[in-house]
């Protein structure tokens, strides 16, 4: 019996500790992906720092100008006073394909006799050829106004391009723990991270290539007219008709905001106010089916006599008042 008791004794005691082994094996795979997703995500946070430490320590050449090449947004527009609107833009329509560029937007405008007195286009065209395009709208007619403006975004792009490299190789990172992983649990938590990291990654590719066409490609505006532009003077008749009709057309779009926005209370409040309505009404027909008599049409009540007092009008003639009754032949 103590033989049997000692060898399950023995047998609880190994599978305890096997189980141990096992927990604690468990515990330290566990541990070591923990450790080598916090690795990725270290790499993912240092990675645009380090980018910003290496433009840091590119340094600035004599003159100012960057070591690295700069990225620059350019924008233009224009107004051209021409004798043909259409010929115009049909122009410079294809001096701007031939740069390879497209049209981004176009419009046009006649006269009550058809004629074309104003056209707008808005090119886009590879930043090298704009300013050749822009010399060359004085061979259409007279430039009357010009503006030109550039954005260096620099630090932006390069940004953007860092928290990219380092997401990739967050990405890449993941996919490798993944194939790694031992349980269900720690393989999920992988996929739900790599599934956020690969959305991050998409969206900093799609807003790069915004930026990359923005800077690739600039975006000038001209409008071709027939006559010169004048601005009204706000200090005369016409500039305060304009300031007026501005501010009715406020006052308009005003009033229609609060018109809508009272709307759905005003529906709320008719359901009472009908059901008020209807109960008054109710209540007046009632009181027209049962009038109350007027006081002028109730009965008068005769007052009884005060006790003791005699009617005279009513009494029978007496022997003193039969000699008055009597005929004149028969006194005497």
């Amino acid at each position: 019996m103590e033989r049997i008791l000692k060898s399950f004794t023995a047998l609880l005691l190994a599978l305890f500790l096997l189980s141990a082994c096992g927990s604690a094996l468990d515990s330290d795979d566990g541990a070591v992906a923990d450790h080598d997703m916090e690795v990725a995500d270290d790499a993912a946070e240092a990675a645009p720092e380090e980018a910003q430490d290496q433009d840091a320590s590119g340094g600035v050449l004599e003159g100012g100008t960057s070591a690295a090449e700069r990225q620059v947004i350019t924008t233009a527009s224009a107004v051209v006073e021409v004798d043909d609107t259409r010929e115009a833009v049909r122009q410079v329509v294809g001096l701007a394909t031939g740069y390879g560029g497209y049209v981004e937007a176009r419009e046009e405008s006649t006269d009550d006799d058809g004629e074309p007195v104003y056209a707008s286009v808005t090119l886009r065209l590879p930043q090298d050829n704009l300013d050749e395009l822009i010399e060359q709208l004085n061979d259409y007619g007279e430039v009357t106004d010009l503006t030109e403006s550039a954005q260096d975004v620099t630090s932006t792009y390069r940004d953007l391009n860092a928290r990219i490299n380092a997401l990739e190789t967050s990405v890449d990172r993941l996919i490798e723990i993944m194939s790694e992983a031992d349980s269900a649990e720690e393989l999920l938590q992988i996929e739900t991270t790599l599934s956020e990291r690969q959305a991050s990654l998409e969206s900093l590719q799609a807003e790069l290539n915004a930026l990359e066409d923005q800077i690739s490609l600039s975006t000038v505006h001209i409008s071709f007219t027939t006559e010169p532009i004048t601005e009204v003077d706000r200090d005369g008749f016409m500039g305060g008709l304009q300031s007026g009709w501005n501010a009715l057309v406020g006052f308009i779009n005003g009033f229609l905001v609060v018109a809508g926005a009272l709307v759905p209370w005003l529906a709320v409040l008719a359901v009472p106010g009908v059901v008020v309505l209807l109960l008054l009404h109710r209540h007046r027909k009632k009181r027209a089916a049962n009038p109350r008599p007027a006081a002028s049409e109730q009965p008068a009540v005769q007052e009884d006599p005060e006790p003791g007092a005699a009617d005279y009008s009513k009494q029978p003639a007496g022997p003193e008042n039969a000699s008055d009754e009597q005929p004149p032949h028969e006194r005497g």
